[in-house]
């Protein structure tokens, strides 16, 4: 488990690695550039049963993203691995757990209810992955989310019926990033200003930076 200088979470855990591109806002995908870099295996999902424990040798709270050189939802991601990760954050309850991923599906009651769990989006097409997640994830699930990012079009929720318990937004970095007009982010702020939503925004200096709170309402 590793610190991380990702400014909504305190760690990283990666007891799986390895995924493929799910849409375009995977073009410039950053794990799939560390795991090149470092000859980590990609393409398909690999568990990596020896970092199960890691969660338990941290005892500080904090928030964990998990699975973040992977798509926790990949299709190449077993079943048993979803279930004994979820068994090693039971086993080490006291840190909050973040699951962010491309594919909501069934696999998501395999996870603890008191995790986190979000969808990555990069455009107003991709949001129907929102609906996918509430038709999955846990009812009682504290926080969920979506992550707007590498944001490439304007977004909005104001149609959709659930709203997200938090939203998450930022553009595209790195050499290859592509354009993000400033006033997407803006317009999204403005409309969780008005829904009452928690915006985070990952620019540095940005518009608000909040976390949800105790008692999020559904």
């Amino acid at each position: 488990m590793n610190r991380t200088k990702i400014p909504w979470c305190d760690y990283t855990w990666s007891p799986i690695v390895g995924c493929s591109p799910a849409s375009d806002g995977c073009a410039n995908c950053y794990a799939a550039s560390i795991s090149k870099r470092f000859h980590l295996p990609w393409g398909s999902a690999h568990f990596m049963p020896e970092r199960l424990g890691q969660p338990a040798k941290v005892r500080k709270p904090g928030r964990v993203f998990v699975c973040s050189m992977a798509d926790f939802g990949h299709e190449t991601v077993q079943p048993e691995w979803q279930c004994l990760v979820s068994r090693a954050m039971q086993k080490a309850p006291w840190p909050t757990y973040i699951v962010l991923t491309k594919r909501p599906g069934p696999w998501l009651r395999r996870i603890l209810p008191s995790c986190w769990v979000g969808v990555t989006i990069e455009s107003q097409a991709q949001s129907i992955r929102w609906n996918r997640l509430v038709a999955w994830a846990w009812p009682d699930a504290p926080v969920r989310f979506v992550s707007v990012e590498p944001m490439l079009g304007p977004v909005s929720f104001r149609d959709h019926g659930i709203k997200p318990d938090w939203i998450i937004a930022g553009p595209e970095t790195g050499p290859k990033a592509r354009p993000c007009n400033p006033e997407w982010i803006a317009d999204l702020a403005a409309d969780c200003y008005e829904m009452h939503i928690p915006f985070f925004d990952k620019r540095e200096g940005g518009i608000r930076r909040e976390f949800p709170t105790e008692g999020v309402t559904k």
